[in-house]
């Protein structure tokens, strides 16, 4: 019988010895190269790893860097995080002699997965609002702080913390929040200070009541120039601020010396801005509007800032304040530590977790491009407010019937709650007998469309529910496809809730809800060409009613993505803005209008054409408030 031991004493005797002794070959390998060439292919593992999981989420973030919007300065944060990992690449004081890679996989692996979730999950639950928040920003940090733990270790990780928590300073939600609530206030101060400027240097008027608008001649011809928000200053102060933090990380001093260098910065950033704003004007009186605009200010911005953060630094010394982070205070503990063993044994199969991580982080950060009809890269919305442009599918006529104002205290008391009936002209792949009822309900609170969701009160009120499924839409959108009975009819609905804008207002929500008749003879809907049913094995079967439902839900959705695009064309945002200095439609009273107030029921007749039943009850939420 042949042996199966081994007479050479470095040969393995089987797989597992074979196993550990190629594991017992890398540690040593991996020990024996030099610190700079460890520290090399950490990096670059880190790096890739990152670049992968992701490289559209950067894309967009540089994108933002050409935008006039305080965003802008948010996209040098990743490359600030390097500055300030660099700096701290080295221990500055003496650190415990962390070698246990279980800590730093129970450390990294959690952090890992919290962006895995974020990134995977949220999108199908948030929708469109996902990419308004940019939660794939926020994800990142997570990402980053787990793979520093797993590449480099647990120690490293708490070494540069400062540099990874910077990362969270590109994420652009909290902008926006703080700014909307100053944005307007900071506008005016900008606007007061160059006012008592232009009294003691005349060189434009403010004719009319719009003190944001002012008047310039050159060689006799007059023309208008406007400060608007993007021009008050706070593009320039954010920046700093950005700018200032990192440069408090790696600076010496007192704190308090940091905070008025901090402020002082501010400050003169704004002041260099108000100097732009005059030098802009002077330059529209000495050679024109074309010289002013379109040459001198895409770049003087950029000049002024520059070199208001240049005198910032130059004033770090009189301050009191040194750049560098201070000398180690235990260099020899340090070098012995580093000296004896890799911080990391071996980085193979942290690599390899990290690359199976990168690319499913990867993979579902290439598929948030769908969201680009919906929201810019700064995650502002693209889609113009129903109320201001009220687009249709092409051979669809759509005319607002009813405006319900009882909604009010459930919704915000600036929300609006519209009805329109959509009528088919006969042209166009899509087709109904029947009106397809249009309701939109417009709130700064999308909270409140959670604490009164549509399915709830159906449910409350003890309507049927069937055919009850997400749908996957147009622009990355999820909506919600639900078909219920009530008083002896039935309805299909496709409802989704989506961000828009209006001009002069913050960032509003929509949720918007399609209605089509479930005929009992027949649905009067034609598919578009190409379009199948789908889901007749899962929630609904094969029986003439579950396939009426499934063509109703197949033609609302083809319907829904067809009202999307309308609202995010070029023709819808012109239209929104024209609209914003007109007066609205008339709201008028349901029976003006011949359509029945959801409340009482009764015959309702809509685009033109009689249905013999009554308009969808959306949320019976009168019920409850009466």
């Amino acid at each position: 019988m042949t042996s199966l031991v081994s007479t050479h004493p470095d040969r393995p005797t089987s797989w597992w010895e074979a196993v550990k002794l190629g594991r017992a070959q890398c540690q040593r390998w991996w020990s024996e190269l030099a610190p700079r060439t460890r520290t090399i292919v950490q990096c670059s593992v880190l790096g890739i790893a990152v670049l992968v999981a992701y490289s559209y989420s950067l894309t967009t973030l540089l994108e933002t860097a050409g935008l006039e919007t305080p965003l802008a300065y948010a996209s040098l944060v990743p490359l600030i995080a390097v500055g300030l990992a660099a700096v701290r690449a080295r221990p500055t004081r003496a650190e415990p002699a962390i070698h246990d890679r279980q800590v730093d996989y129970i450390v990294g692996v959690p952090l890992i997965a919290i962006a895995l979730a974020i990134d995977l999950w949220l999108p199908a639950k948030l929708s469109a609002i996902f990419w308004v928040w940019r939660l794939d920003l926020f994800s990142m940090p997570f990402f980053v702080a787990g793979a520093v733990a797993i590449v480099f270790g647990t120690r490293v990780l708490w070494r540069q913390k400062l540099a990874v928590g910077y990362l969270f300073l590109a994420w652009p939600l909290p902008y926006t929040i703080v700014l909307l609530s100053v944005l307007n206030a900071f506008t005016n101060l900008t606007l007061a200070a160059l006012h008592l400027v232009l009294r003691a240097w005349p060189l434009a008027t403010s004719p009319g009541t719009d003190t944001s608008v002012f008047s310039l001649t050159y060689h006799g011809r007059p023309f208008q120039l406007s400060v608007v928000s993007a021009c008050s200053g706070v593009n320039g102060v954010v920046g700093f601020l950005l700018v200032g933090v990192a440069f408090g990380a790696i600076v010496a001093g007192p704190r308090l010396r940091k905070v008025l260098w901090l402020v002082g910065g501010m400050l003169l950033l704004w002041m260099t801005n108000l100097a732009r704003l005059v030098f802009i004007f002077w330059a529209g009186r000495q050679w024109g509007e074309h010289i002013a605009i379109g040459i001198l200010h895409p770049f003087v911005g950029l000049l002024m800032f520059s070199l208001g953060v240049v005198l910032m630094v130059l004033l770090l010394r009189p301050l009191g304040l040194q750049i560098g982070a201070g000398q180690s205070r235990h260099p020899q503990e340090n070098r012995s530590s580093t000296a004896a063993k890799p911080a990391v044994a071996h980085v193979y199969f942290a690599a390899v977790l990290l690359a199976a991580a990168a690319l499913v982080a990867g993979t579902a950060d290439t598929g948030l491009r769908s969201f680009d009809l919906v929201a810019d890269a700064a995650g502002e919305p693209r889609l113009a407010a129903y109320s201001t442009a009220t687009v249709s599918p092409p051979g669809w006529n759509s005319r607002l019937v009813a405006t319900f104002d009882w909604a009010k205290p459930l919704f915000g008391d600036d929300s609006t709650w519209n009805r329109y009936a959509l009528s088919s002209t006969g042209a166009g792949d899509l087709k109904s007998g029947d009106a397809v009822t249009f309701d939109v309900i417009n709130t700064g609170d999308l909270e409140s469309f959670s604490a009164y969701g549509i399915e709830a009160c159906y449910q409350f009120h003890g309507y049927s529910l069937r055919n009850v499924a997400q749908v996957k839409l147009v622009g990355g959108i999820t909506g919600q496809s639900i078909a219920y009975t009530a008083f002896h009819q039935s309805w299909s609905i496709v409802y989704w809730i989506v961000p828009v804008k209006a001009p002069g207002q913050a960032i509003r929500y929509e949720r918007s809800v399609l209605y089509v008749l479930n005929a009992p003879g027949g649905s009067t809907v034609r598919l578009p060409r190409g379009t199948h049913l789908t889901d007749l094995s899962g929630s609904l079967g094969n029986t003439p009613g579950d396939r009426e439902l499934a063509k109703n839900r197949a033609f609302l959705v083809a319907f829904a993505d067809e009202m999307l695009k309308a609202q995010a064309s070029p023709d819808a945002t012109r239209l929104a803005s024209s609209s914003a200095s007109e007066p609205g439609p008339s709201s008028s009273p349901a029976a003006s209008t011949g359509v029945t107030n959801p409340a009482t029921g009764g015959p309702t007749t809509a685009g033109g054409a009689t249905t013999g039943s009554t308009l969808p009850r959306n949320t019976a939420f009168v019920t409850l408030t009466q």
